[in-house]
Formats: structure tokens, sequence, C-alpha cells
């Protein structure tokens, strides 16, 4: 008796920052600065999250209290190299630690400054396609994220996205710039708007589900790109529940994937709604987490009816994946196949219709001006999608998401 195999490629798995995850976690993150960081910190928060009655207010007083140096500074927005350049310009260069605390563009640019403080260097030496392409061979600053949304993992990444709008949105990625500790408090979600979280999330679970789905995919990031989309599955429905245990186990199951989708998608990668949306951020002021929520269905629609055109081992095993996928959403499932992969596109069309229903017309994309979009997708996660798409078939899918 013959027992068919198929062996495991061949892949990397990037390091992970320590993670502290739980309910109200956050108080006890002060001592822990203290004892790990006792002079000298620099801490980059969002403005109303500075605000008294927030808990980095309450943060940042009680290390002042403990006579902690303490440099502060707010990100408003997507970080640009030139706003990175001048916090690292005005921060000690004996720093202890860069302390972010806030969305994925705070994570961002504080990585990104950590990264800098002791050289004193430009992020343009280093910035992916843009920079001068320097190789990033100085000391760095310790990372500590304390993410206040559920969306991009960047606190589980090595890499801080950039961007200036008209011009470009890039990367600045180095094994060292990974935080070295990760605070996970589901608790802070709390405190972000509805909207914002939704989102987010949808980002996160885009990350998920791209990462699953991906050419670079292995074992290990499908395990937890399936664990992230099991988390996501209901959460947003649980956060709005009467319930208040309820509440809090969407809360954590949201934080939870997102996090984890930061794991996957710097292991596997993501595919083509992140190849399009990275352009449209550099030349369009929309949300990503927007931008990724309306592009999703399209986007699946578009790789599964190419896949089936495919005969291949490879493009079988993503079908199943999707199809995999579209079990976990819907409840009711039927034996034909197809069904069930057409089931997962119009999964995907509900969740954005209900979680993010502006169209993406009123950040300004027309039919008229998506031509620089598509000159500037093909790099970075577009090379993870596990099928080409022509630029045809790519305009088709912008135009959706009017």
């Amino acid at each position: 008796m013959s027992i068919a195999s198929t062996s495991i490629a061949p892949f990397e798995f990037a390091p992970m920052p320590a993670l502290h995850f739980g309910w109200g976690i956050r108080q006890q993150l002060t001592d822990f600065l203290i004892q790990n960081c006792p002079k000298k910190l620099v801490a980059i928060t969002g403005k109303t999250l500075a605000i008294e009655g927030y808990f980095g207010h309450t943060l940042l007083n009680q290390l002042q209290a403990h006579n902690i140096t303490l440099q502060h500074f707010i990100i408003s927005g997507e970080p640009s190299p030139d706003q990175v350049d001048e916090i690292v310009q005005q921060c000690d260069t004996d720093t202890q630690a860069v302390v972010g605390l806030g969305g994925g563009s705070v994570l961002d640019a504080a990585k990104a400054i950590a990264g800098l403080i002791p050289s004193q260097t430009s992020v343009m030496d280093y910035l992916e396609g843009v920079g001068l392409g320097k190789p990033f061979n100085v000391n760095t600053c310790p990372f500590i994220a304390v993410p206040t949304t559920a969306g991009t993992g960047s606190e589980t990444t090595k890499n801080a996205v950039l961007s200036k709008l008209g011009q470009f949105k890039k990367s600045f990625r180095d094994d060292k710039l990974l935080a070295k500790h990760v605070w996970l408090d589901p608790e802070l979600l709390k405190t972000c708007p509805k909207e914002i979280l939704y989102a987010t999330g949808m980002d996160a679970f885009t990350q998920l589900l791209e990462s699953y789905t991906t050419l670079k995919s292995n074992p290990i990031t499908d395990a937890l790109a399936w664990q992230g989309m099991t988390l996501f599955q209901g959460a947003f429905e649980k956060i709005n529940h009467a319930n208040e245990a309820i509440q809090q186990e969407g809360y954590s199951n949201l934080m939870l994937a997102a996090s984890l989708s930061g794991i996957t998608l710097a292991n596997a990668g993501l595919g083509a709604v992140h190849g399009l949306a990275g352009p449209i951020g550099a030349f369009f002021k929309a949300p990503h987490g927007i931008v990724c929520a309306k592009l999703l269905a399209p986007i699946t629609q578009l790789n599964i009816e190419t896949l089936q055109s495919i005969d291949t081992a490879d493009a079988t095993q993503c079908l199943e994946k999707y199809r995999q996928i579209s079990q976990l959403f819907n409840t009711i499932t039927t034996q034909n196949s197809d069904v069930n992969l057409q089931n997962l596109v119009q999964t995907l069309h509900k969740l954005t219709q209900h979680y993010a229903p502006n169209g993406l017309s009123q950040y300004g994309l027309t039919s008229s001006n998506l031509d620089k979009v598509i000159e500037n997708c093909r790099s970075g996660s577009m090379l993870g999608n596990p099928v080409r798409l022509t630029d045809q078939q790519l305009l088709n899918a912008l135009k959706q998401t009017f």
C-alpha cells in the first residue's frame, strides 16, 4: 500500500517579540518600564491618547512621577519620513527605550524612530524603493509596542510604513526594528471609535485571509492565520452585544487576531488587495482599512475565477483554502464546491457593506485616475498573490469599490 505525501517546501520564520496579553494588563506596564528603563524614555502617542482621562496621559504622569526623563511626541495621521527624522533629531541618543502607544501609524512611526535614535541617521537612507539603499548596519533603541486598535499588526512586524501623500508609501524594514515587547490589552479597544475599529479590524482580517492564501504561506503561518480568522469570525457582533462578558470576548478576539495577522504577513506576505492598497494610500487620502475592506470581495472573486481556470496542484490547494474560509464563515454549506466559493465572496461583500459601507469615490478615486495605481502596484504584496491578475482585472476590481 503506497501512501501519498506532499513534502513541505523550505521556509523561514522571523523572530517574534515577547507578548504580554490580557484584559487590563496595561496596568502592569508602568512597573515594567520603571524596572527595565528607569532613566530615559521616548513616548510616541496619538493626540487623543495623551488627553486627560485616557491611558496615555496616565502612563506619562506615572513615569514622570518616578523621575524618568521622558520625551513625548504626538503622531497625527500617517507618518512621513520628514516627521520621523524631525523627531529623531530631538531625541537623546542614550534613550533606553521608545514606547509606542496608539494605532498602526503611531506604532510605525515609533518603530522607525527607535531604529534611528542611536545613529541619528535619516530614514531616507534606508526606505525601500525611494531611499538611498544603504545597509542598516547601526545600533537601535529597544521598541515597546502598545496597540490601541486591532488592525495593521504593526506591533508584531519588522517594517514601518511611511508615506508622502501624492508620491509614495513605502516600508523601512529590518529585523532590528522588531519590538522587544508587545503589550496587548483588549480593554484599550473600548476607547476606539467603532467606525475605526471596524475599518482596522477589516484590515486585520484581510491580512489573515491573504497570508493564508498567498504563494509564500507555510504550515506555521497557515495555523496562525486560521486561528486569527477563527477569532475574527463574529467578533464585531460580540463587541456590540449587551452582555459585558461577550463584549470582552469580542474585543479580546479582535486584538489577538490583529497581532496574529502581523506575524503571518511578516512571514508569508500578502496579496493583490494590499498590492493595490499601497499605491492608493500613496496617491489618495483614503483610510487603509476601508481600502482593504472594499477590495477584499472583488479581488477574492477574481482570484477564485482565475484559479478555476488553472489545472495545477497549487491552484487546487489554494481553492481548497478558499473553501475552508467559506465554511468557517457560513454555517450552511453544500457539497457543491463552486457554490461554497461563491458563498465566500457573498460573505465578504456583506461584511464590507455592513462595516465599511462608504465607497472609495469619496476619497477621490474615479475611473479616470486609476492608471497611477496600476502602474505602481506590481511590487511588494502583489508578488504573493496566488495568481497574476491582469491590469484590466485589477481596474475592474477597483471600479467596484466606488
